[in-house]
């Protein structure tokens, strides 16, 4: 499996231009450029969102969350096997409102 980077660009030093990037072989093809990111913590619906979206049966969120400028938090909710459709791919998710 080869490694490359993306190209460095202008932009503000706080942006990183270098995430790694491998060729990955999926269903016997080769897809280069593929970032390796581990993703979210998790996965945050907004309220308003759900609402927007018709969505209110979450159940109740038996943890607290912890937020980048250190605010601990109690989410609204939890939506086990939400549906979203990535890059043409069904999956359900876990999504924290």
């Amino acid at each position: 499996m080869a490694t490359n980077f993306t190209e460095t660009n202008n932009e503000p030093a706080v942006v990183d231009h270098n995430n790694p990037a491998i060729t990955l072989v999926l269903q016997g093809q080769e897809v280069a450029g593929c970032i390796i990111d581990g993703g979210p913590g998790v996965n945050v619906i907004s309220a308003k969102t759900c609402e927007q979206l018709g969505i209110s049966d979450w159940e109740a969120c038996p943890f607290g969350l912890r937020m980048v400028d250190t605010r601990s938090v109690r989410p609204l909710g939890l939506i086990r096997k939400l549906g979203s459709i990535i890059g043409g791919h069904h999956f359900e998710i876990l999504a924290v409102v």
